[in-house]
């Protein structure tokens, strides 16, 4: 995704040494890129893996089969549900 001047709405403003400035700003130049884009660049790819592994979920093998097991086994509907259905203008 390229960002345009145009898209460009929200502002982020933080305070840091001047060590670590000077550390971000070799690292973005060896890149070929200022600082900000450096920044931003960085920050987005790590956040969108933070958020990747938070949202997904891995199974070990066993876990998995066991998982499907039962999510392909036979079901029976509990009494409560089959009530629920039998009632007048359920289905309206």
């Amino acid at each position: 995704m390229t960002l345009t001047a145009e898209n460009k709405n929200a502002r982020i403003e933080f305070k840091t040494t001047q060590e670590i400035k000077s550390m971000l700003q070799e690292a973005a130049a060896s890149l070929g890129m200022d600082l900000s884009s450096f920044l931003v660049s960085t920050a987005s790819q790590r956040a969108k893996e933070l958020l990747r592994n938070e949202r997904m979920l891995v199974l070990a093998e066993e876990e998995w089969n066991r998982m499907q097991k039962a999510l392909q086994g036979e079901r029976k509907a509990p009494e409560a549900l089959k009530e629920l259905m039998a009632l007048e203008d359920f289905d309206e």
